[in-house]
């Protein structure tokens, strides 16, 4: 494990496991953001607090800035998302009704409205235990 820019420690969820410096392996823009939900994920299903969890992917939404990306990943994300992304509110909408009606179970995992199995390897509990860990240690060290 290195440390990645500003501090910040990057972990790879390759085959379940933990460790390995994905920052310094050149991750893409959309590979990093692919990271971040697998690991939001895997935070979400290791939560043993009193609140529900809700992991919600609301799917190509059109928001975001682009500039760090180069002029022609820029136009072609623009021409995508005017094409097929969901406009921001209608992402967000269905965030206000479960926060007037939270689901009952203590973790539900949404994705464009369809509640996915909790059985997804994305989202074992061994490899949310490993990360717990990881984090832990780094937040004390």
């Amino acid at each position: 494990m290195s440390a990645a820019p500003f501090g910040v420690r990057a972990y790879s969820t390759d085959g379940g496991t933990f460790g390995r410096p994905a920052a310094a392996r050149g991750y893409s823009t959309v590979r990093a953001q692919m990271q971040a939900g697998r690991l939001n994920d895997l935070l979400g299903a290791g939560y043993s607090g009193k609140a529900r969890y809700v992991l919600y992917h609301p799917g190509f939404t059109r928001s975001g800035d682009r500039t760090p990306l180069g002029p022609l990943a820029r136009a072609a994300l623009g021409v995508l998302s005017r094409l097929a992304a969901r406009p921001v509110a209608e992402s967000a909408a269905p965030i206000v009704a479960l926060l007037d009606d939270p689901p009952a179970a203590q973790l539900t995992a949404l994705d464009r409205g369809k509640e996915l199995p909790l059985s997804l390897p994305t989202l074992a509990p061994a490899a949310a235990a490993r990360l717990r860990s990881v984090v832990q240690g780094e937040a004390f060290a």
